[in-house]
């Protein structure tokens, strides 16, 4: 189930092993609060952390861990972080009782941020989806929580958070709390008070660099590169970033998918590649095509050594303005 389905499922029945998974902390965090306070009365007393490695290591403490009797609750629960065992692993004796015969008695939940496709396989397993949120799950969540804070938020400032924050539930959680505690109850969260107080995301800056070299706009694209340099960023990141994103738009300028299948073959959100279809028509698809080759290039030649990841970054910019 995706995580938005979770807490209907919960008020209708509680399963006893979930499997947490996806890219995004704050939803795989937020499920995990949801079902212990489904499952548990007395959560200081019944509840045991393990990692995958624990398990690994010692397969017969999560079996004890998992029959045995709650203290002055229905369940107990245990919650295990980073598991990611091999068929062979779910062959032990131990971990088929855990899975074939659960106990009604506990609540196992499974964190994962990575795919574990031998767990989704099991017939126990409940399989909670946490990757990143859909937009319209985002704008609910920042309108409640701001409307429960008594703050006022524009429909435009909302946008500008999403897209700041790249749809990243964690960063977008922080930065609305940094929001309503700066600007205090009854007053108002607009697009001047995001550009003031929001952090941009890595990915939104390349998108606006790569928005002023569509406008033509070279100071600002500079000016954009060099704030990014000075920030003592991964500077590998940031060339893969750039590489990836002109990737993404010719990908959608040459495709006739639509945003929803693009956004599946590419592994993104629809909003992504709604975003980057809006980006891509700014640039003809020769153009394009010209910078990948080039940003082809210098991922090349800087991973040989023949040039600093540096030297690749400015060289792929005064290459996407002369191929104009």
């Amino acid at each position: 189930m995706k995580f938005r389905e979770l807490k209907k499922s919960l008020s209708e029945n509680l399963n006893l092993i979930y499997l947490i998974e996806g890219e995004d902390a704050f939803l795989r965090e937020n499920a995990l609060r949801l079902i212990k306070d489904k499952a548990l009365l007395e959560p200081d007393l019944n509840l045991t952390n393990f990692y995958g490695q624990d398990i690994k290591a010692d397969p017969e403490s999560l079996l004890t861990a998992t029959e045995s009797y709650p203290f002055m609750s229905e369940r107990r629960y245990v919650v295990v972080r980073d598991y990611y065992p091999t068929a062979q692993d779910l062959k032990h004796k131990a971990i088929k009782k855990v899975f074939q015969d659960p106990c009604e008695s506990t609540v196992l939940c499974i964190v994962n941020e990575q795919k574990c496709d031998n767990l989704k396989k099991l017939e126990t397993v409940t399989f909670v989806d946490c990757k990143k949120a859909d937009e319209d799950v985002i704008v609910g969540w920042i309108k409640k929580r701001t409307k429960d804070s008594g703050v006022i938020i524009t429909s435009s400032a909302i946008e500008k958070i999403i897209e700041y924050s790249s749809m990243d539930m964690t960063r977008i959680s922080g930065e609305v709390e940094k929001l309503i505690s700066f600007i205090g109850e009854n007053s108002e969260i607009n697009e001047e008070t995001v550009d003031a107080l929001v952090s941009k995301t890595v990915d939104f800056e390349i998108y606006e660099l790569t928005d002023a070299l569509s406008k033509k706009s070279y100071e600002k694209a500079f000016e954009i590169l060099q704030d990014m340099l000075n920030k003592n960023q991964d500077k590998n990141r940031l060339f893969i970033s750039l590489y990836y994103h002109f990737r993404r738009l010719l990908h959608v300028s040459i495709s006739g998918a639509t945003n929803l299948e693009l956004a599946s073959v590419l592994e993104t959100k629809e909003f992504v590649i709604k975003k980057a279809r809006e980006q891509a028509r700014k640039f003809t698809v020769k153009r394009l095509k010209q910078i990948c080759d080039k940003l082809s290039y210098y991922d090349g030649a800087f991973k040989s050594g023949e040039l600093s990841v540096d030297s690749a970054l400015w060289n792929s910019i005064l290459n996407a303005i002369v191929t104009e």
